[in-house]
């Protein structure tokens, strides 16, 4: 850091979080190329002096905003979950909601990073893991046989990323309804039809 940069004013109200916020309503309204130390400083009303008191330089900023996607949208979730207890069937239904009521601004965001950035790339493949697992889990308590387990996980995680992948417009009620149905069709105990290879599926 510059001695310029110690000399600024320091807004001593503001911490790292307040930093992060900011970078995480640029990066889910214009994109990642617009998260800048300068940008963000002008948003916040403050010299970018207060930055470096709390980050080494951009790409530890950057980080953080992976970190805050990865907790908000998937650890804090889980935890919230298993915090509630009750029957499996009831915690993939109470999972199932949650993701039907998120706006999906941070998780589009990440996942068009992560077209063109190696970080943000590996972080979705890391998450994207850790949340099938746990949808596997989930099914597996249920009493499903662990290939009927991994296939429901497989096909409730692409109706949730399906919400914004397809273009055309939705709302939390109709989510709601239509994951309850999900819910519904993925949590009922079907025998396959003779024939049907299921090590092929």
């Amino acid at each position: 850091m510059s001695i310029h940069n110690c000399m600024e004013v320091i807004n001593p109200k503001l911490g790292r979080q307040d930093w992060v916020n900011a970078a995480l309503e640029t990066f889910m309204s214009k994109g990642i190329e617009t998260v800048k130390v300068d940008a963000i400083a002008k948003s916040l009303k403050i010299t970018r002096g207060s930055f470096y008191w709390h980050f080494k330089n951009l790409d530890d900023l950057l980080a953080a905003i992976v970190q805050e996607w990865q907790a908000a949208n998937t650890e804090e979730i889980v935890q919230t979950v298993e915090a509630t207890g009750g029957e499996p069937s009831h915690r993939l239904l109470q999972l199932f909601e949650i993701a039907a009521r998120d706006d999906d601004r941070l998780e589009k965001a990440m996942r068009i990073w992560a077209i063109h950035d190696v970080r943000a790339a590996a972080a979705i493949e890391r998450v994207d893991r850790q949340r099938l697992a746990y949808l596997e889990s989930l099914f597996l308590q249920i009493g499903f046989s662990p290939t009927d387990a991994e296939i429901r996980a497989q096909v409730a995680y692409s109706v949730r990323l399906g919400w914004f992948i397809i273009a055309v417009p939705s709302n939390p009620a109709k989510r709601l309804s239509e994951i309850h149905l999900v819910h519904k069709i993925l949590t009922e105990h079907v025998e396959m039809p003779d024939g049907i290879n299921r090590s092929l599926l």
